[in-house]
């Protein structure tokens, strides 16, 4: 085995500092004085830069427009069918509508009919009552003729009643 040996550390000497040398170009180079590159305009006889083509659609804003699109496709899909539905009721509620006028004005042409036989009704009622009352005045009075036996001067009497009663 061989003996190593690290080396110790040994602090060095600082460098004597040295001038900076002018840059001179190297002498096989043709010296030309500087000059900003914003100063000057660009060369002529390079041909433009041609444009980078356009990048194409990026996949996740497809996505997202497709998705936008069937979202949309969705609602008026449901709109539609909720109109139609909609209108197919509207017009069955106006066919019930026009059955339920017609059968209004049928129930009031019979309240018409039934108020002017009531009237009629009514009028027969206290012509009837009227009637009544006279005949059971001269049948009052027959019956006073026929069953009181009475004698000749009441029923002289009775009998002019019974005439006047029953006219």
């Amino acid at each position: 085995m061989t003996d190593y040996y690290a080396p110790s550390y040994q602090p060095q000497q600082p460098r004597p500092q040295q001038q900076p040398r002018p840059q001179q170009p190297p002498p096989y180079l043709p010296v030309q004085p500087r000059r900003s590159p914003i100063s000057h305009p660009i060369p002529q006889q390079y041909p433009p830069c041609p444009q980078p083509p356009s990048a194409p659609p990026r996949q996740r804003a497809r996505v997202v427009l497709l998705v936008a699109c069937l979202v949309a496709f969705a609602a008026a899909t449901v709109f539609g069918v909720l109109y139609v539905g909609a209108d197919g009721d509207h017009d069955t509620a106006v066919a019930r509508l026009d059955e339920r006028k017609a059968q209004l004005a049928d129930v009031r042409a019979q309240l018409t009919a039934t108020e002017s036989e009531r009237s009629a009704a009514e009028s027969r009622n206290t012509d009837l009552a009227a009637e009544r009352t006279w005949l059971t005045t001269c049948v009052d009075a027959v019956q006073h003729y026929l069953w009181d036996e009475l004698e000749t001067a009441p029923r002289k009497a009775a009998l002019d009643a019974m005439f006047t009663a029953c006219q």
